[in-house]
């Protein structure tokens, strides 16, 4: 059991560290933009609508309004983003990519200088494991989501 729980808090401890890792990553480089989280996860969710309405924005990346408006200021303040009234509607606030918002592309950190030290044979083990360890990770997800419904 106790090689159980070794496995588990490298496992956890490894994934610690890549979340700290992609943190420093992209605020070294983009200032915090990662696509997965706050002005970034806004900018990607942007670039596939094109075009959406603040409330729209929210209910799509279940934001509160006010983290949201706050996240909105700073694209804006920075030029990504631009805010205009609904013709319709003036209570609603319409937000669209600017061309400098379009630009703007987030790269990913390269992961392979973390696997420089490990052979191909070593890659090739990790790489099944973690499949594993996903599929099986999976399983639980829709037992626990079916589980949660009846």
């Amino acid at each position: 059991m106790a090689e159980q729980n070794d496995l588990t808090s490298a496992l956890l401890e490894m994934s610690l560290l890549l979340r700290r890792y992609n943190m420093m990553w992209y605020g070294k480089n983009y200032g915090g933009l990662d696509p997965r989280q706050g002005q970034g996860r806004i900018l990607t969710a942007l670039r596939r609508m094109k075009r959406a309405t603040q409330k729209e924005l929210g209910f799509i990346l279940d934001m509160r309004p006010q983290s949201l408006g706050e996240l909105l200021q700073k694209l804006e303040n920075s030029g990504y983003i631009r805010r205009t009234r609904s013709t319709d509607d003036k209570r609603v606030l319409v937000v669209e990519l600017t061309e400098e918002g379009e630009h703007f592309q987030l790269q990913k950190p390269n992961y392979d200088e973390l696997f420089i030290d490990l052979s191909f044979r070593e890659k090739k083990v990790l790489q099944e494991s973690l499949e594993k360890i996903s599929m099986q990770l999976k399983t639980q997800i829709e037992k626990e989501h079916e589980d949660n419904f009846f």
